[in-house]
């Protein structure tokens, strides 16, 4: 349940003082003078109720009789991944035409830096915000959500939340994307995946389970979760890997698969003669080193525009905001290269075919 935002009105009721004292103390303290001046202890005391309201001065509705800046923020996790950079920038695009600016911002999966960037956007008094939600985040966001600013999340969802998003189908994604690797008779098949508890990444974990699953190959599932900031530990898993056997990876991430087909090259394999690769993504980076890669295009536009209209029409209806929206992408299965040039070491150790 969404709660009202808090007014100086509010704290001077509660700090027992006139709204032109709190009002003088609170720019005052903004702008880093002295507040003191009128008296130490009241202030102190406005200063404390603040913070206990957790109250967020709008700057921009100072200025603006409407209240509004037609700005809004856009919180990513990380601005040079080239499908949140595109993402970035068709929402930059359309925003545009709609006639407002955007402020972009990067967390590095960081929950204090998104946290952060949420207050400096908020204070700058953007109309609202698209967010790629981060691990341990949740709260950040749902505090923000209660200060009554419209929220899109994007990617990723907060688990309870009543907020709008637009995601991808990643269940469907991660059974569709095994099931590519299955069908030409790869049988030993494991996942590189994240150690995150993101909505996203755990959907496509799931996705690769029930392909595994359904084509009678439980035994062999088995997902390797790496942290995101140590990558270098996929070097002993590829390693481990091509000793027990396994024909192929399915990559959670493009920053995975373009790890681990590094860790491949390195250490004198190839791709798909030694392992055959599936992914979230295409990059130059598979062409160059001419492999053949199956990947899941997500639709980039889509996402783009679907989040920028939902946040608009959730700041044009701020007064009677519209009821939460999910928007559900349908990712789309591309082969790069021809990835059955390379067939399993036995060919009666085929998979069942997945039923449809």
């Amino acid at each position: 349940m969404r709660t009202r935002k808090v007014t100086i009105k509010d704290i001077a009721t509660e700090a027992g003082v006139s709204v032109s004292l709190v009002s003088f103390v609170m720019t005052n303290r903004a702008g880093g003078k002295d507040v003191y001046r009128v008296n130490k202890e009241t202030a102190q005391r406005i200063l404390e109720v603040a913070e206990r309201l957790r109250y967020q001065p709008n700057n921009a509705a100072r200025t603006l009789r409407s209240g509004k800046t037609r700005t809004i923020g856009v919180i990513v996790s990380d601005i040079s991944n080239k499908f949140f950079a595109d993402i970035a920038r068709c929402i930059e695009d359309l925003a545009y035409k709609h006639k407002y600016t955007v402020l972009f911002g990067s967390t590095d999966e960081n929950p204090r830096k998104l946290e952060n960037l949420m207050t400096v956007f908020f204070n700058r008094g953007i109309d609202g915000l698209i967010i790629v939600p981060c691990e341990g985040a949740d709260q950040a966001i749902r505090r923000v959500a209660q200060q009554e600013i419209p929220i899109v999340l994007l990617d990723r969802e907060v688990e309870g939340a009543e907020l709008s998003s637009v995601v991808l189908n990643n269940c469907k994604a991660g059974i569709r994307i095994t099931e590519s690797l299955v069908d030409r008779g790869y049988t030993h098949i494991e996942m590189v995946s994240y150690s995150m508890s993101l909505s996203n990444i755990r959907e496509r974990e799931e996705g690769y389970r029930r392909c595994m699953a359904l084509a009678g190959l439980e035994e062999r599932i088995r997902i390797h979760h790496l942290h995101h900031d140590r990558l270098e530990q996929i070097d002993p898993v590829v390693r481990d890997a091509r000793a027990r056997g396994v024909e192929a990876f399915v990559f959670a991430t493009n920053t995975l698969a373009l790890t681990g087909l590094t860790a491949i090259h390195r250490n004198g394999w190839h791709v798909p003669q030694d392992f055959a690769l599936a992914c979230f993504d295409s990059n130059e980076t598979f062409d160059i080193y001419g492999t053949a890669v199956a990947c899941v295009r997500q639709p980039i536009e889509q996402f783009g525009r679907e989040a920028l209209e939902l946040l608009i029409r959730h700041i044009e209806h701020r007064d009677q905001p519209p009821s939460p929206a999910r928007i559900v992408l349908t990712p789309e299965i591309v082969e790069q290269g021809d990835i059955a040039a390379s067939e399993p070491s036995s060919a009666s150790d085929r998979a069942a075919p997945i039923p449809v």
